[in-house]
């Protein structure tokens, strides 16, 4: 067990002293990695901040129905009991046709409306606030709800939440095809690394294999320069983010403050931090192993 301990810290040692011995190079290859991750964790940020954003958007709308304008108050009292018995609803409010008059007219200011018109054209309505979440839920209640006797229409503004909806899910999609390709694109960036690095000791990797060594002996250091060079790239890029995040919130603000909406934008916690590094050199030691692979069998066939 102590022998087992005593390889794999050798082979760390020996890679990081390697990652140190050419700065320059390793910086550049850092960097490149670092801008590989920053792209999807920024957007990973900016749609989980979002979902504040479309929290706080989801409590304005609101359904009106309109009764038939011959409805009795019998008639408005079934309905309302019938909203009220909803579980889909949580808040109903009735609006009389004397007081949407009255609304109306003081809407219109100075205009005398009432003096103009024989009668109250103006229907009985219901306001109310819908529990559901999804477009197609919010769909499926505004067409149950038109089903109640003496409900003429309902109505409901909802264009604007179904497009807050797609470009919600257009993000979420972009973030996952982002994540797969970038994260793919980082596993071949560190097996081309990983493989330069193989071909500039090729004769000491050959005349260690020549001696009996087995091919985790040989794959062992470059796996751990794979890690050393995951951990650092992830650190570069998460501190990017941060950046990031420092240097858009009050622009986000600014934003924003005008029409009420506060959104603060979040940065990862430790969980995220610990699942970034865990992806990350899970990226990097594939890439590394792909490369050992294959120049151990090239190998073999040279042999």
């Amino acid at each position: 067990m102590n022998q087992f301990i005593s390889l794999h810290k050798e082979a760390g040692c020996k890679a990081l002293r390697q990652l140190l011995r050419q700065p320059v190079a390793t910086m550049l290859i850092l960097l490149m990695l670092a801008i590989a991750m920053t792209l999807p964790l920024a957007l990973y940020l900016g749609v989980q901040s979002g979902q504040q954003l479309l929290g706080q958007m989801n409590e304005v709308p609101t359904m009106t129905l309109y009764m038939q304008i011959d409805a009795k108050a019998s008639d408005n009292q079934t309905v309302k009991k019938a909203l009220q018995d909803n579980k889909q609803l949580e808040k109903v409010v009735f609006v009389s046709k004397q007081q949407g008059l009255e609304e109306l007219q003081h809407s219109m200011g100075n205009q005398d409306l009432i003096s103009m018109l024989d009668s109250n054209p103006l229907p009985d309505a219901f306001t109310v606030t819908p529990q559901v979440d999804t477009p197609e839920e919010i769909a499926a209640l505004q067409a149950q709800l038109a089903q109640l006797p003496m409900v003429e229409s309902v109505k409901m503004d909802a264009e604007w939440m179904q497009t807050l909806y797609r470009i919600n899910r257009f993000v979420h999609q972009l973030l996952w095809f982002l994540a797969i390709t970038l994260g793919l694109a980082f596993a071949l960036v560190a097996y081309n690394t990983i493989r330069l690095q193989i071909l500039s000791h090729r004769e000491e990797i050959e005349i260690t294999k020549l001696l009996g060594a087995p091919a985790s002996f040989i794959r062992r250091p470059f796996l751990y320069l794979a890690i050393w060079q995951s951990l650092l790239a992830a650190a570069i890029s998460i501190g990017l983010c941060y950046w990031l995040n420092s240097q858009t919130q009050p622009l986000l603000s600014d934003i924003l403050q005008p029409y009420g909406v506060h959104v603060v934008w979040r940065f990862f916690n430790l969980w995220e931090v610990l699942a970034i590094l865990l992806v990350v050199c899970g990226l990097g030691m594939l890439g590394a192993w792909l490369a050992t692979r294959q120049h151990l069998l090239s190998f073999k066939s040279v042999q």
